[in-house]
């Protein structure tokens, strides 16, 4: 009998939906960076392959960009079994190949397990910034201290248009959405709210919430319009939209070094208690 070699394929090339599916519901070694998506979802896209021997899944990977030039590492997952190592750099290196990174790309990989983290040091990854996570300690703040001239009001699909320019002008490299990512955060947030300063949108925040804990995903205002204190009040509109008995949590991630960020939380009573993740950059011109 002549032995099946291993393979690596995209999805379509693949084309057995029953057995990535009997895969992604084993018991599986997983990174996951899906952004309101579903492994599915990356898997689609370009820069994304299958390690297969047969119809058997040893692991698969998305490198997937989005938004366009900045290709997350947003689904991994072998089984436990195997050598994660061996099946990285088969997938990896297999995409480097299949789908050439430009040299305006950004590679990255934000690590929420230590396995992940030592593989891609151990595979020359350089650790590029560090995502903390700060916990709402605070008392509720005041409602009132917003300027006359700024309202609050929730979130209208009407509004995404601006809302994405406002975020394409608040954020870089790393953090940047897509129109499309934005879209589905808001269409899967539990509280979502846009300020308006004389009547035209100026910033917005996005939140997720599930049974115990809610989360501020995004909080964005227009360069322009940052001395008016509208992230604070978007920031204590949301606080006191979870204030109820069955969230007993709040948090916000942000960048290690963004230190107007850190000292906004920290007015509004947010703690870095020690949680944070590594993110870790793939050298190109290496």
């Amino acid at each position: 009998m002549t032995a099946i070699s291993e393979s690596v394929s995209t999805l379509d090339e693949f084309n057995n939906s029953q057995a990535l599916n009997d895969f992604l519901k084993g018991q599986n070694r997983t990174h996951a960076h899906l952004d309101w998506r579903t492994p599915l979802d990356w898997l689609r896209k370009p820069s994304s392959l299958i390690l297969h021997t047969g119809i058997k899944i040893n692991g698969v990977l998305s490198m997937a960009d989005d938004p366009p030039h900045l290709h997350w590492a947003r689904f991994f997952s072998i089984r436990k079994e195997d050598n994660y190592t061996y099946v990285w750099k088969k997938l990896f290196s297999s995409i480097q190949k299949r789908f050439p990174f430009e040299h305006d790309d950004l590679i990255a990989a934000l690590c929420y397990q230590n396995w992940m983290e030592t593989l891609l040091q151990v595979n020359g990854w350089k650790k590029a910034q560090r995502v903390i996570v700060l916990l709402w300690q605070g008392s509720l703040p005041p409602k009132q201290g917003i300027e006359k001239n700024i309202s609050i009001r929730k979130m209208k699909l009407d509004d995404l248009p601006k809302v994405v320019q406002i975020d394409d002008l608040s954020f870089s490299s790393f953090w940047k959405f897509s129109s499309n990512t934005i879209t589905m955060s808001f269409e899967q947030s539990a509280y979502s709210t846009v300020a308006e300063l004389d009547g035209k949108v100026v910033g917005f925040q996005i939140s997720s919430a599930d049974m115990y804990r809610a989360h501020l995903i995004r909080l964005a205002v227009l360069p322009e319009e940052r001395n008016h204190h509208i992230g604070a009040a978007l920031v204590r509109n949301m606080l006191w939209h979870f204030s109820v008995p069955w969230i007993r949590q709040i948090t916000v991630n942000t960048q290690h070094d963004n230190q107007t960020s850190i000292h906004l939380y920290q007015r509004l009573g947010f703690e870095y208690l020690g949680e944070s993740f590594p993110i870790y950059q793939f050298p190109l011109d290496e």
